[in-house]
């Protein structure tokens, strides 16, 4: 029988990723994936909900055509939007099939099930193999009366053929959120209903407010503190009542109050996994309980972030076939949430530092004071350097405005690389960039900044 160095359990980011570094270290490699190579990352998640937000942003900017001295404006057809989102996604995902073909990466297209610490079944055969990584993602979450025909998820949504005139959200977190920021811009009538006290938990309450204004200012309605005590779901109408007797009512309801990992039908109590009904139990190596067998992604129940569960499959193959060394420190992730404006963050936040007791200081720099920001007519928004008072350096950064994702990156290593706040302020950044900001920030620690 065939025997692999690892089979892999799921063909998303936690799953792909690390397939390929063990192939690059010349290890023989199945994955195992019953749905299409990318899971919910690549097909029904990040990469088409960023294609669609990079329409509406196009569209956003058009609206505001005026104030850059133009005429005209743009229209849009949800099936040609549709239709390019796919595009992308197919694209994508015949890269990875090709580069899989490219590198001698088996892909085996059924359910995986882990049997023994060195078995797995697929589609009836059995898979011998020295190493395994559990990566089956999670699934959305939809609990009690919030998981009846006809209410919608995330993957749903975005299938649709036609817009909806009018759209309850039930969640205000990131995937709640984004897709609100999408289908406003696209004309729907878009109400979040949050049972928290705000949207975005986990995020420091003054970028919140800069969302939470953004979305009011583009007809987004936001009510918080508000649960969904019922729900009922007609032919093309859908009502929701709060837990304050509010009744609401549109033509669609999307839950999208989390997603859960999934953990029933892999064979964990079986193999003798250890679990609990927040993910696959691992250490700092991603192994599990049983030798060989590790995990990775959402599963985990730590962060649902693709490259979250990239990171954890590359620390597994470091731990099975290099020096076993790599790790990751949960103080030094970064995320982004695409709204618009867009939120980027590395590490946590002030609030969160404030809780555990530790003492922080924190400056910003606002987009209304750089040069670069004004003549793009994006002056809404901060980036906030949070550092450590005994040493004043940088732990977390917290940004909101426009392309803190890709601005996130020199936080990415400020965070990482453990450099003071002062010594961001000395490093001689180009003008005029949104770069900038940074500089500025970092001089308010020091003498001050210039521009503010």
């Amino acid at each position: 029988m065939e025997k692999y160095d690892l089979a892999v359990i799921g063909g998303g980011p936690a799953g792909y990723v690390p397939a390929i570094r063990a192939a690059k270290y010349g290890k023989k490699v199945i994955v195992i994936e019953e749905d299409e190579i990318g899971g919910t990352c690549l097909n029904y998640g990040c990469i088409p909900t960023k294609t669609l937000i990079a329409s509406t942003s196009l569209l956003r900017h058009a609206a505001a055509a005026k104030r850059f001295g133009l005429e005209g404006n743009l229209t849009f057809s949800w099936e040609h939007l549709a239709r390019r989102k796919n595009r992308v996604v197919s694209r994508l995902r015949k890269g990875i099939e090709l580069h899989f073909r490219n590198m001698g990466i088996t892909l085996l297209r059924e359910h995986g099930i882990i049997k023994e610490r060195d078995l797995v079944v697929a589609g009836g055969e059995e898979i011998n193999t020295s190493n395994i990584i559990l990566a089956p993602g999670s699934l959305p979450f939809m609990p009690g009366q919030l998981g009846i025909e006809g209410t919608l998820n995330s993957t749903d949504v975005l299938d649709w053929t036609e817009l909806p005139e009018s759209l309850i959200i039930v969640g205000g977190g990131v995937i709640g959120c984004e897709f609100a920021s999408i289908f406003a811009a696209l004309g729907v009538s878009v109400t979040i209903v949050e049972v928290l006290p705000d949207i975005l938990p986990g995020i420091d309450a003054d970028v919140t407010e800069v969302i939470r204004k953004s979305l009011t200012r583009n007809r987004i309605k936001i009510l918080t503190g508000n649960g969904a005590e019922s729900v009922d779901i007609a032919d093309n109408s859908a009502s929701v009542m709060l837990s304050d007797s509010t009744e609401l009512s549109a033509d669609s309801l999307l839950v999208a109050i989390g997603r859960k990992p999934r953990i029933s039908d892999l064979g964990l109590e079986d193999s003798g996994v250890e679990f609990t009904k927040n993910g696959i139990t691992a250490d700092e190596y991603q192994m599990t309980n049983l030798p060989g067998v590790y995990t990775s992604g959402d599963v985990t129940g730590k962060w649902q972030l693709a490259h979250a569960g990239s990171a954890q499959a590359l620390v597994a193959v470091n731990h099975m076939f290099a020096d076993g060394k790599r790790t990751i420190n949960p103080d030094m992730m970064s995320g982004c949430i695409f709204t618009s404006p867009e939120i980027a963050t590395v590490g946590p936040g002030e609030d969160e530092w404030k809780q555990r007791g530790i003492a922080v200081h924190c400056e910003y720099s606002r987009y209304i004071a750089n040069g670069k920001a004004v003549g793009m007519n994006e002056t809404e928004g901060f980036i906030k350097l949070i550092a450590r008072d005994s040493d004043n350096v940088v732990v977390g950064v917290q940004i909101v405005g426009a392309d803190a994702s890709s601005l996130v990156g020199e936080a990415v290593i400020a965070v990482n690389a453990g450099v003071r706040a002062e010594q961001i302020g000395e490093m001689i950044h180009p003008h005029p960039t949104l770069s900038e900001l940074f500089m500025e920030a970092g001089e308010a620690f020091g003498a001050g900044s210039i521009h503010g």
